[in-house]
């Protein structure tokens, strides 16, 4: 994948992805609005059938009933959360405003035992922890987690309000990722609790989208 560098004014710019290639620094409001609707009305047809909504958080174990895109599915979102903690520790040297920093550690905090939740079910079911195969063969799950070196060496290489908004629409990308990962699971994994997992991805990263936003146009 190519990224666009950010500018060096640190203005914002449009989230990673095909689409946004070339886009103008300009249309940043209209091309991240565009991307969260998307994202929320994908958010509003995710509901999981197993598993009540009003029991909150899924337990922090998961029953032996699984399937092969059970697996597929916290293999790769064990992968996306450590990406996820890769960005934001680059947040305390690089970033200026405090929003960030705030939003960074809570979501290392987060993804830390995100990680490790999902770890001990693949390894309670003897599992692999890590994806298997080429890249290519999960793209019917959702892809690879959409930042490549590319684009970390742009995060990397910002400080102040650039890495900010360099920061913001990386993980405005990385948000929608995690939704299309979920939305699959959710079709095709037969876990109550990986299931319940993924109807709560989905959801957060909704509310995610919404905070990122706000911060990209304050």
């Amino acid at each position: 994948m190519t990224a666009k560098l950010p500018p060096r004014d640190g203005r914002a710019t449009a989230p990673v992805g095909a689409a946004a290639r070339g886009t103008p620094p300009s249309r940043l409001v209209l091309a991240a609005t565009l991307f969260a609707f998307a994202v929320l009305l994908t958010a509003c047809g995710g509901s999981s059938k197993a598993g009540d909504p009003a029991e909150g958080k899924p337990k922090q174990t998961a029953s032996a009933d699984h399937n092969a895109d059970d697996v597929m599915y916290l293999q790769m979102m064990i992968a996306h959360r450590r990406q996820m903690l890769d960005m934001v520790r680059l947040v305390p040297d690089r970033a200026k405003r405090g929003e960030v920093r705030k939003l960074a550690a809570t979501l290392e905090k987060d993804s830390t035992g995100e990680v490790q939740k999902m770890t001990s079910w693949l390894t309670a079911w003897q599992k692999p922890t890590t994806m298997q195969g080429p890249a290519n063969s999960h793209a019917a799950h959702g892809g690879m987690p959409a930042i490549g070196p590319v684009e970390m060496e742009s995060l990397q290489e910002g400080k102040g309000r650039t890495f900010d908004s360099t920061f913001l629409n990386l993980l405005l990308g990385h948000q929608g990722n995690a939704t299309e990962m979920s939305q699959v699971e959710l079709k095709k994994g037969v876990n109550p609790t990986t299931r319940a997992f993924a109807d709560d991805v989905v959801k957060r990263t909704s509310d995610m989208v919404s905070k990122l936003l706000g911060l990209l146009n304050s």
